[in-house]
């Protein structure tokens, strides 16, 4: 990646992890002031209306990042497009919300499902000009719009969870973060749309495997949220998701904004094969020597951090965070293929990869349930989650030629350190005073130990496979290089 690649990568990360420092802030508030069953029934509305929203989901922000010239009238079809959409989603929501009530037995959904819809209209909104800010790597006004949004949410979520302390302040919210989005977005980018559809068939033309994409996609992600909600009650819902959300916002979301810088880097080399290979490895494997360590440190001390931070009253998010962390994290490094693909404008490779991908995670969750109930659909997501790293390596390799053994194989030593230092960790994941009285400070200093000592575990272990291969050139050094070029500059510097 370029100069720019990297500013904009490590802005657009930096703003991930104060939105996810935020976000992990919100959720250790309203673990306590908020019961599982109250996430549960937001969830189980959710789910129905992100799917609902993924069939209407045009991708035209993705098709005007793509496009090689747009002028006012492609934002002004896309904003009209989105306008008739919004409509018609509020439409079908008031239609449905009776159903959903009535399929899950509960009456209280068709008030969140109402409240819910006014999100997903002005999440329809937002202006298609922010396109422009991804398009030329300009993640300035992107950063701002995301942070904004996450501080607007925060407070009212929080304010609303401690007046009334039941499920609207996460669907309030909700709508505090789309009304947000919606300001700030044609306030970075000042645009006066017009109705037209002059450009329809164009933007239509490249979208349309975008958006059948999308939708399988979705639908993939909520699955197992379906799935939850239908077969347990809304305490075991409301576990499930709040693991998920966890998960999401430690990984998918601050990956997924390094991943998006990607895609417009890697369509600079969709025209020499050589080059493209070359960027994608060294991107794959940078990827999963920073985020799969993290990953399995999580995992492994899953116990006390949710201990710590979410109290005895969410003991049971621990079992089913250990197993999602590391699901979502797999995901969202198989991601790096998907830019890919998205990069050499190869949309319909990705919507036969979702495809297959929620064939296998369906069978997957079906036979777990019903050999194990809950903990056996857990498992069967997990193995689901490897199902989608190959697929993810399949595209990759259609598109570069590569082999999938050999981008598995491109990581080994990572994956090996992983796998050695897990176990001990989840044996001293328990403090040795634990038997004698909790101490939460104690804790605290316990696991940043852990965490600590995991880290420097999996360097160790990681350098001593790389020394014993032969020192090969590969990312191991690269990152180190740049590590110490880092470390002398500000030394320099400070000095």
């Amino acid at each position: 990646m370029n100069a720019k690649s990297l500013r904009g990568a490590y802005l657009m990360v930096a703003g991930k992890g104060l939105s996810a420092l935020i976000g992990l802030a919100s959720m250790l508030i309203l673990a306590r002031l908020l019961e599982p069953e109250d996430y549960g029934l937001v969830v189980l509305v959710e789910a129905a209306l992100t799917l609902l929203a993924a069939v209407t989901e045009l991708q035209m922000i993705s098709v005007l990042i793509h496009l090689p010239r747009v002028d006012d009238e492609h934002f002004s079809t896309t904003w009209t497009l989105n306008l008739i959409r919004a409509f018609v989603l509020c439409s079908l929501v008031v239609l449905i919300a009776p159903g959903i009530a009535e399929f899950y037995d509960d009456p209280r959904l068709v008030d969140i499902a109402y409240v819910s819809s006014l999100s997903l209209f002005l999440g329809a909104m937002l202006n298609p000009k922010m396109a422009l800010l991804v398009r030329d790597l300009d993640f300035k006004k992107e950063f701002l719009l995301g942070l904004s949004q996450k501080i607007a949410g925060f407070v009212v979520t929080v304010i609303v969870a401690y007046q009334l302390r039941n499920y609207w302040a996460l669907v309030l919210g909700t709508l505090a973060t789309q009304i947000c989005g919606l300001v700030v977005s044609y306030w970075c980018y000042p645009f006066k749309p017009a109705l037209t559809l002059s450009k329809v068939r164009e933007l239509w033309g490249f979208s349309m495997w975008l958006s059948l994409a999308n939708f399988v996609k979705t639908l993939n992600i909520k699955l197992d949220q379906f799935v939850v909600g239908k077969m347990f009650n809304p305490s075991v819902t409301g576990v499930y998701s709040l693991a998920t959300r966890l998960s999401t916002v430690l990984f998918t979301d601050t990956l997924g904004a390094a991943l998006r810088v990607v895609s417009p880097s890697l369509r600079a080399h969709s025209h020499n094969p050589l080059e493209l290979n070359k960027a994608y490895l060294k991107t794959q494997s940078l990827v999963t020597l920073i985020f799969l360590p993290v990953a399995s440190i999580t995992s492994a001390l899953a116990s006390p951090l949710i201990d710590l931070a979410l109290g005895p009253k969410w003991i049971d998010v621990i079992d089913v965070f250990r197993v999602l962390v590391l699901a979502l994290c797999l995901e969202a490094i198989g991601g790096v293929g998907l830019s890919v693909a998205m990069a050499t404008l190869n949309t319909r490779l990705a919507f036969y990869r979702n495809l297959v991908s929620i064939a296998g995670r369906a069978a997957f969750m079906t036979i777990g349930l019903y050999a194990g109930g809950f903990y056996g659909l857990l498992l069967g997501r997990g193995a689901s989650a490897l199902l989608d790293l190959l697929l993810y390596f399949a595209i990759a390799g259609k598109v570069t030629g590569l082999s999938i053994r050999k981008q598995l194989w491109l990581n080994w030593r990572t994956v090996l350190s992983c796998a050695l230092v897990y176990p001990v960790l989840y044996a001293l994941q328990t403090p040795p005073w634990q038997s004698i009285g909790n101490s939460s400070l104690l804790q605290a200093f316990w696991l940043l130990a852990m965490i600590g000592a995991g880290l420097l575990m999996q360097m160790g272990v990681q350098g001593l496979l790389w020394i014993l291969s032969n020192r090969p050139d590969s990312i191991e050094p690269i990152f180190l290089a740049y590590l110490k070029s880092k470390f002398i500059h500000r030394g320099m510097r400070s000095a």
